[in-house]
């Protein structure tokens, strides 16, 4: 029984593969979100491909929310698949469209009459709707824990309010906020990088939370093969997430044992609060960004947070994994001692 973890290049974005061999003796994989549009033609299309030669399929498919760097490449495997260019290979999908279908009819929607017309949500929906493959309910954390093939999945976030919300919003048919970076919240940007900061120097109490619903109403995740743990944020809200920790028995005390997290929205210091890292164990993180984009993101105030937690063993060591080596991200500390612990 085996498990491997691919976190694929994506720039700013999510785009995450679990191969695994399930309860049944058989390979099995879960795609984590899909990067933008580029990823799928630079990456993921070959990955697709080489499961389809060796006759796998993608058991599922994570679509947090509506934001290009996650559902992007997803539109372009639909679009393939449409033209014939590929085999759809997928057999289950979790996503929660931001549009109520049971209030607006399919056709007064044009899902179908003008698909040149309509936004990736509605793209993605519409797939669904045609193929018959659209979830039974919503992806929220009333789900219950899901099992395929021995991988145990309990969603994390969001919460059936925040999915209600999340609708409110879209009802009046305005276009969706596709593109995070133009609308992107006050909590999460920075005027320019903070790497040139001492990590002593950070107040860690100190935290405005991301205002963006559609980061609040990503599907987070926490993912168990046997006695590993995966705990995927996608950009979820700590706040939310803290909240289905404490429900499902964590706190502080009795914090959840991970063996790796995937930090919130690129490492933000608006998605990954001390709070929520008093109520985790973990000493590995993964951080799904270049440190090259208008936000930059990550935020060195992140890595303060964990370091720095006043729950943390100091007698483990904790490794940050990068996707990229570029030069901004080589910098992250180099203004601190090496001793630093």
């Amino acid at each position: 029984m085996s498990i491997d973890l691919f976190c694929y290049k994506a720039e700013c974005g999510d785009a995450i593969h679990i191969r695994y061999t399930g309860n049944n003796g058989n390979p099995h994989n879960i795609f984590l979100d899909s990067g933008f549009e580029r990823t799928y033609r630079n990456i993921l299309q070959q990955e697709i491909e080489c499961l389809i030669q060796n006759e796998e399929s993608i058991d599922l498919w994570v679509v947090s929310h509506i934001h290009n760097d996650h559902i992007g490449g997803v539109i372009k495997y639909i679009k393939s698949v449409e033209n014939n260019e590929i085999k759809d290979i997928t057999k289950y999908w979790f996503y929660n469209s931001p549009h109520n279908y049971s209030a607006v009819s399919y056709k007064e929607a044009n899902i179908v009459s003008l698909p040149t017309s309509i936004d990736q949500g509605d793209k993605l929906y519409n797939f669904l709707y045609l193929n018959n493959m659209l979830p039974k309910q919503d992806i929220t954390t009333d789900l219950g824990i899901q099992d395929f093939f021995g991988m145990k999945i309990r969603i994390l976030s969001p919460n059936i309010s925040i999915i209600k919300e999340l609708r409110n919003k879209y009802q009046t048919g305005i276009p969706f906020e596709e593109n995070e970076m133009n609308v992107i919240s006050h909590a999460t940007s920075t005027i320019g990088y903070d790497y040139h900061k001492k990590m002593n120097n950070f107040n860690l109490e100190e935290f405005k939370e991301d205002n963006s619903l559609e980061n609040k109403s990503s599907i987070s995740l926490l993912l168990e093969y046997q006695e590993k743990k995966i705990l995927w944020l996608a950009d979820s809200h700590p706040s939310v997430v803290i909240d289905s920790l404490v429900q499902n028995g964590y706190s502080s005390k009795q914090p959840l044992i991970c063996d790796y997290i995937i930090l919130s929205h690129h490492a933000s210091k608006g998605n990954n609060s001390s709070l929520f890292f008093d109520m985790v164990k973990c000493n590995k993180y993964i951080v799904s960004s270049n440190g090259e984009n208008k936000y930059c993101l990550p935020n060195k105030e992140v890595f303060a947070r964990i370091i720095r937690n006043k729950h943390r063993d100091l007698s483990e060591l904790y490794t940050f994994y990068f996707m990229y080596d570029t030069s901004n991200l080589k910098t992250i500390f180099k203004s601190d001692d090496k001793s630093l612990s």
